[in-house]
């Protein structure tokens, strides 16, 4: 054990404040794991050292110190910064020489620098101590654009180790550097190299045989090898470029990552339900998505196409990715219990819910009964891929047309506009707040998240996130200038809904039009317009003698609502409901009589230099609004 000086407790994030308009912006909080039991010693520093001079001084590192110097990063890895490094000890590169029959003299220099930026994580404003860890993957990725997959597991003592990338545990974390911090591994960390199909069909535990068939013979694997979107061009050649909105500077991003994840049945689980090929898996589709171009699985109408395309999200997500994990949910175990997101399948509008649940994740939960869902083995899952992740079911999971129209998705359906545009997940714009050091946010062109998101030439947009404001879930879209914008909206069973649109008010938002799938909805709406105005009539619940019950009625017949009480901010701390300037407006009733996608269109009809926001948007089938809760 490498031991300097003791520190009593645990240094916090250098994390700097700025007022931003009248809230102060605070930067990234992540979801801590409880680490008590976790093996290792108390949290050490080291004075004045860096994270490459640490290395070189320590002889246990000496061959990570020598790819640190031989890759010609000893003066990146010397300067102020935030970097999480892994580090390998000699031994643990004398087992991966070992294993894969090389030695260090025989890497490329391009397989050295591989190696090391593996082990690095580079951040604008904070670094990743253990009490951030989550099971999943880092938020960041390392050096090579890639995530890191951190799980928890007990040793044969009982002991709680931390394992990153499923081999590597860490034996010492936190110590402290002058430009980060340095966590001891055991193992040198790989990154696999293939796509997803391929690490399917060559797991090295042969667990998705028959899943892997299908993949194969509905030709679902041959859209889940690409890495980046080649028709995407960056308007800033050679890097990440910025752009100055409103006097605040942009990231730009200058690829368009692609990703994907998927739900993987296990043979194990296919056996017990007399799958035992491809054959028998079409009977068991058969069951739920019909028997039509029966024997071409490449056919979008073949039950087992469909089966395997339900399986396929155009987002790489780990566990920990699934769910808003901040600090922006009411922290009661009824609001918790209330988080839920859905995401648009590859079985075309189709949608999958996932939420938290009693022992992990579930997928389809009914509202009526908890245990009917399909289950996340946790443990097995989080398997990465060069372009996204792989998750094992506990259960067979399908599209019941019946319990999905009828249960799961017969409810209140509020969704974050981040959550639509795969393009926001994939390449790490989604839920990742600001700071002071840097790390504004992001902008983006036109033309980057396709049709999910599209917009006019004239539109600034404006991506950042906090969780001292009043958003959902953190994230906020903000579009200036003479702005036309349309997203498009979660697909939705048939069926009648009322459409309504989440946001906050304030004297500098502006004026606009709101259109659903083409046509104008009602008279322009004055986000200007704050609760406590008399066209609202927003009333504090704690002035009322029914905690508000009276008020809302009044509000939705004025075509507004209070915000949820689920959603919370720093900012107070309150509910939003607990905001006059956090409000809803019912857009409309709509009646759907298929599946299809449906567009929300916005378009500035007062000046250039005012400002709409977009944050979330509420779907709820009509019989349900007598009945609904204030969360």
């Amino acid at each position: 054990m490498i031991r300097k000086k003791y520190i009593s407790a645990i240094r916090a994030p250098k994390v700097m404040r700025k007022v931003f308009i009248l809230c102060a912006i605070i930067s990234g909080t992540l979801t801590s794991c409880n680490s008590d039991d976790i093996v290792g010693d108390a949290y050490y520093t080291f004075v004045g050292e860096t994270v490459a001079s640490f290395c070189d001084n320590n002889p246990q590192f000496s061959t990570f110190a020598r790819l640190i110097h031989d890759t010609g990063n000893y003066s990146l890895l010397s300067v102020y910064g935030h970097f999480t490094c892994f580090a390998p000890t000699d031994d643990a590169f004398s087992a991966y020489f070992s294993e894969n029959g090389t030695t260090y003299d025989a890497l490329t220099d391009a397989k050295k620098q591989e190696i090391l930026y593996n082990h690095i994580i580079r951040s604008d404003s904070y670094e990743y101590t253990y009490e951030k860890f989550q099971e999943g993957a880092i938020s960041t990725p390392n050096m090579r654009d890639r995530f890191i997959v951190v799980s928890f597991n007990v040793n044969g003592q009982g002991q709680r180790e931390i394992v990153i990338n499923k081999n590597s545990t860490i034996t010492d974390y936190n110590n402290e550097l002058h430009n980060g911090v340095l966590h001891i591994i055991d193992r040198v960390i790989t990154m696999s190299e293939e796509d997803l199909p391929s690490v399917i069909r060559n797991d090295s535990q042969n667990r998705f045989t028959i899943f892997s068939q299908a993949l194969d013979a509905t030709g679902l694997g041959d859209t889940m090898q690409e890495i980046y979107n080649d028709d995407y061009e960056s308007p800033y050649a050679g890097g990440t470029g910025t752009i100055d909105i409103g006097g605040w500077t942009f990231k730009v991003p200058d690829k368009d990552k692609l990703g994907y994840t998927v739900f993987c049945e296990p043979d194990e689980l296919f056996k017990r339900n007399n799958i035992t090929d491809l054959n028998s898996l079409r009977d068991y589709a058969a069951n739920y998505y019909g028997r039509e171009d029966w024997d071409d699985y490449t056919s979008s109408k073949n039950p087992v196409n469909k089966f395997i395309s339900y399986h396929i999200l155009n987002r790489q997500m780990a566990t920990n990715s699934f769910i808003y994990q901040g600090a922006a949910t009411t922290p009661t175990p009824e609001a918790q219990n209330k988080r839920y997101e859905y995401y648009e399948t590859l079985l075309q509008y189709r949608l999958i819910e996932i939420k938290p649940g009693t022992g992990g994740y579930q997928l389809n939960t009914s509202t009526a009964d908890e245990s009917k869902c399909v289950t996340l083995n946790e443990q097995q899952s989080n398997i990465s891929g060069v372009n996204g992740f792989i998750h094992v079911l506990n259960d067979i999971l399908v599209y019941d047309e019946n319990y999905m129209t009828s249960d799961v998705l017969n409810k209140r359906i509020r969704f974050d506009a981040y959550a639509v545009p795969p393009q926001l997940t994939n390449n790490n714009i989604r839920w990742q707040l600001v700071d002071m050091q840097g790390n504004v946010g992001y902008s983006i062109t036109p033309d980057f998240c396709g049709d999910y998101l599209t917009f006019n030439d004239a539109s600034n947009i404006k991506l950042w996130a906090s969780e001292s404001w009043t958003n959902h879930q953190a994230d906020e879209m903000i579009f200036t200038g003479w702005y036309d914008f349309t997203l498009r909206l979660l697909p939705v069973p048939p069926g009648s809904y009322e459409i309504r649109l989440g946001y906050r008010a304030e004297s500098w938002r502006g004026i606009a039009q709101l259109f659903i799938d083409g046509d104008i909805q009602g008279i322009p709406v004055n986000l200007r317009t704050i609760g406590t105005d008399p066209g609202v009539g927003w009333v504090a619940d704690s002035e009322t003698a029914d905690n508000g019950s009276e008020n809302d009625k009044a509000m939705r017949n004025r075509g507004y609502m209070k915000a949820p009480a689920s959603v919370y901010s720093l900012n107070g701390p309150k509910t939003l409901r607990d905001d006059s300037y956090s409000l809803r407006i019912v857009i409309g009733t709509f009646s759907f009589q298929e599946y299809a996608p449906h567009y929300f269109r916005v378009k500035n009809v007062e000046t250039n230099d005012r400002e709409f926001h977009l944050d979330y948007i509420e779907y709820i089938p009509t019989n349900l609004i007598e009945t609904e809760d204030i969360n």
